[in-house]
């Protein structure tokens, strides 16, 4: 073959195989679909958050779409949506039990969400001024918990994994959006709309070359950026997995 065609082929051939190099060697589709579910049992002050004791759990569906890929990282678009997300509030409800005047009544308030519960016991006894009749009792405080159903959407976001090349890679995760909820979180004086965003690490394995299971830990926050009476931030740290499918 004269060097002008082996050139000629050659120069045709190179873009076809550098071309082909990131999907043959990279693990991964260039856009993924994953369906995944998440948990946090407590929450507490981990960076802007001042209401302690929630849980909070979700399953959600997630796309990402590759933007950049070497050899050593690959970098996404990743943007959530979660309709189904249940929130958990502390409680507390107080109940009269009134002894005097007689006969004994019992006058139980409705549970209200709180920033904080401590289960409480306490007599009173005060004569009224006026009729001279003792009003006499015990304020009782009980703790619970409230669920509240609420929906998310986490539109801007962002993901990198190492060693693309590898079925087990390092991965972390960046993502902002907000909630909305059937009652106001994380007290009665707070908000139906909050503002979310959560940042993670983990490890992602791939059984297939476009399908893999991902475990992360992220710290999650949402709060309403005081559009509301008042501003408690919930900070979670959520253990979350996922499977992808690739496309």
């Amino acid at each position: 073959m004269k060097p002008v065609a082996v050139l000629a082929v050659f120069l045709a051939l190179v873009p076809q195989a550098l071309a082909q190099v990131p999907d043959s060697a990279t693990f991964g589709s260039k856009n993924t679909f994953s369906i995944f579910v998440d948990y946090s049992n407590d929450s507490s002050r981990i960076a802007l958050g001042s209401a302690e004791g929630r849980k909070f759990t979700e399953l959600g569906f997630q796309y990402e779409r590759r933007l950049i890929v070497t050899p050593n990282l690959l970098w996404k678009y990743t943007g959530e949506f979660r309709p189904l997300i249940a929130e958990s509030d502390l409680t507390v409800t107080v109940t009269n039990i009134q002894t005097s005047p007689p006969p004994t009544q019992t006058f139980a308030g409705s549970p209200t969400a709180t920033i904080s519960c401590r289960p409480s016991s306490e007599e009173y006894s005060q004569i009224n001024p006026f009729t001279g009749v003792l009003y006499a009792g015990t304020l009782n405080l009980t703790c619970g918990r409230r669920w509240t159903y609420v929906e998310g959407l986490s539109p801007l976001g962002t993901r990198i994994n190492l060693l693309p090349r590898k079925r087990w890679q390092p991965t972390g995760s960046i993502l902002t959006g907000f909630l909305l909820s059937a009652k106001k979180i994380p007290v009665d004086t707070g908000g139906s709309f909050n503002f979310m965003f959560q940042v993670g690490a983990g490890v992602e394995y791939f059984r297939t070359s476009t399908q893999s299971m991902r475990l992360e830990y992220q710290l999650q926050h949402f709060s309403n950026a005081n559009t509301a009476l008042t501003n408690y931030g919930v900070d979670s740290g959520l253990f979350k997995f996922t499977y992808t499918f690739g496309r």
